[in-house]
């Protein structure tokens, strides 16, 4: 089912101005929130969800946390939620995990990302991954497809694609028998290369061996110190107090154990499908408007921008989830996690970011304020925008009734087909990236982890989330003595 939108039209406002996000604030709350009069004074009936990118979020928590000392709250613009949209965060994610997987020294090493793009000449694998974030999507994928494929083949113990055969009797059985034989073969697979649930629940267990830290006791006799937070201290005391000296761990015994017997160009193809179907989740769970896996996907994204030090969308990450589980009412909570995306042509599976779709209604403003050339004004630009929606249903009439199709989707192309055929054959012959073998290391990807969040420190992660924490209910608290 498609929409009806209502246009909010212009402001001629600087959000990085702290004055100007505060009338931003204020002409939003007046317009849209509803509110009754009482004593008065105004008072908020329910709030409603302001969402945009990660800084327009904090600029708005910011200008209300500003406000905090005013006498109700619809004084200090509590009427709005600022919330964090899915489209930008997904882009910086994205960023992040090619930076993890793409390294320009890499280009002679087959298998890779910068040499499957060298090897395809495909320069836009190779520009920015942010600014040119629909140009790097695309060849990013096609590199997933061939390791998919590559897997698929290894793990069925065959050497090209033309060798698969389907049982006869799936080939000619119904969709759902058809559809159990398959879930069955790829539960397997994934199981095997994809291992996301495993690492994840490795994070949380270590989560919680720091929350419930164990403490270490002097094994003198009759001693009245300690407990002691820390094993290294416990072995202090007792050599200096009671003269007691750790035995010497045996060289030669943890030598043999620590011999490297991983294979990091493995390593390597498992990270990339990993990352690769990971961020494929978080698209596929925008296209179907499935908030609960949208909010699944901002929880892995959450240490993944912890990990490689974007803190502005850990803390947003973070954010999301507190509002979630503690500062909102069920009922908001509900809203929040559903209402995230917008369905412009209606039809399964169709669905889109708010933001991307805010950013899309941006560029048809500005192309229709670039012709009103030495007209363009407050007056004019504020009249484009208001009549912007009555503009693309006159467009979308004409162009039905005149029978003309604009192209939807994505079209493959032949070079694509070329392309994945070619690397095909890198990956699976002559890299033999799934093949297990023990030793094997890409030069530019020295011990290399297959588990996504390898060096994320949970200690310090345990911390910042305390801060923040206490930060924000230090802040419920205020508002909860704020009559409304």
């Amino acid at each position: 089912m498609s929409i009806n939108m209502v246009m909010g039209g212009l402001l001629f406002k600087n959000e990085n101005l702290s004055e100007d996000i505060i009338d931003i604030l204020k002409t939003l709350q007046d317009r849209y929130v509803p509110t009754i009069e009482c004593d008065n004074t105004k008072r908020v009936l329910e709030q409603v969800f302001f969402g945009g990118d990660q800084l327009t979020e904090e600029r708005a928590r910011n200008a209300q946390r500003s406000l905090m000392d005013g006498d109700s709250l619809f004084d200090m613009l509590q009427g709005l939620v600022p919330k964090n949209e899915d489209w930008h965060a997904f882009r910086i994610a994205f960023e992040k995990i090619i930076k993890l997987l793409r390294k320009p020294e890499s280009a002679g090493e087959t298998g890779t990302y910068f040499c499957n793009a060298t090897l395809t000449n495909n320069s836009n694998a190779k520009k920015d991954a942010l600014n040119e974030y629909r140009f790097v999507r695309e060849p990013f994928n096609l590199y997933v497809d061939v390791y998919i494929v590559s897997a698929t083949l290894n793990y069925l113990g065959l050497s090209k694609i033309e060798d698969v055969q389907v049982p006869q009797t799936v080939a000619d059985g119904n969709l759902l028998t058809q559809r159990i034989w398959l879930h069955g073969l790829v539960r397997k697979m994934v199981q095997k290369y994809v291992t996301l649930t495993e690492q994840v629940s490795d994070v949380q267990d270590k989560f919680q061996e720091v929350i419930q830290r164990p403490v270490f006791l002097c094994r003198a006799e009759n001693c009245e110190h300690g407990p002691f937070v820390y094993k290294k201290a416990r072995d202090n005391h007792e050599a200096r107090k009671h003269s007691y000296i750790q035995p010497a761990e045996n060289v030669e015994s943890s030598k043999s154990d620590s011999k490297d017997s991983d294979d990091y160009i493995f390593n390597y193809g498992c990270l990339f499908m990993t990352l690769g179907l990971l961020l494929r989740n978080a698209d596929d769970a925008v296209k179907e408007g499935d908030g609960p896996r949208i909010i699944n996907m901002w929880r892995a994204f959450l240490l993944i921008y912890r990990k490689e030090g974007n803190t502005k969308y850990a803390v947003a990450s973070l954010h999301l989830i507190a509002l979630l589980k503690g500062i909102l009412s069920p009922r908001d909570a509900h809203r929040l996690t559903w209402n995230r995306t917008v369905n412009r042509r209606g039809g399964k599976g169709k669905r889109v970011s708010n933001d991307f779709h805010l950013e899309n209604l941006n560029l048809v403003l500005t192309n229709a304020l670039k012709h009103l050339g030495v007209n363009l004004n407050e007056s004019t630009a504020a009249r484009e925008a208001n009549a912007l929606q009555y503009t693309k249903d006159i467009v979308t009439t004409f162009t039905g009734d005149l029978g003309i199709k604009k192209p939807k989707g994505y079209h493959k192309k032949l070079a694509s087909e070329k392309d994945f055929i070619t690397l095909l054959s890198e990956v699976h012959i002559k890299c033999q990236m799934f093949s297990f073998q023990i030793g094997r290391e890409f030069r530019s990807f020295p011990k290399i982890s297959r588990n996504v969040f390898s060096g994320l420190k949970v200690g310090s992660l345990k911390d910042w989330i305390v801060k923040w924490k206490k930060r924000w209910a230090e802040e419920q608290r205020l508002l909860n003595t704020v009559k409304n």
